[in-house]
């Protein structure tokens, strides 16, 4: 495990905004969207001149798209673009921690292609099934 300078790897220079790209019924489809530019992000209350959150932030550095049917959520593909893999575990644990706590019932599942990552970020098999999921334990 890398030591992370701490002014280097500041949480609050990256932004992650949620959008949602299509709706069928109870599933949705969603993605995550990290995004750089290296000034720290201000906390600003929303008001009518806020600007839309498609134009916040500087070059996008890290994506997951996910499904949510009801109370599972499914990790569909990630993607990285950064030169490590911090910004993917912050957009790993602004989805986990914030948008589908476990605490209001969600089940986030991921697939077993990048498993140390997902092992670090809490997830766990269930079976010994290779094509099985992972799932967050808490």
């Amino acid at each position: 495990m890398a030591i992370r300078r701490p002014s280097v790897y500041r949480q609050d220079l990256f932004v992650f905004q949620d959008f949602l790209y299509y709706e069928d019924g109870p599933e949705q489809g969603r993605y995550i969207l990290g995004k750089y530019d290296g000034e720290p992000y201000e906390l600003v209350g929303q008001t009518f001149d806020y600007p839309s959150p498609d134009f916040r932030g500087g070059a996008i550095v890290s994506r997951i798209d996910y499904t949510v049917i009801g109370e599972v959520v499914t990790i569909d593909s990630w993607e990285v673009n950064w030169r490590d893999e911090w910004p993917l575990r912050l957009a790993a644990q602004f989805l986990t921690n914030c948008l589908y706590t476990s605490g209001k019932g969600y089940v986030i599942r991921v697939n077993k292609e990048a498993y140390p990552f997902w092992v670090s970020e809490n997830f766990f098999p269930l079976t010994n099934e290779p094509d099985d999921f992972l799932m967050q334990d808490y």
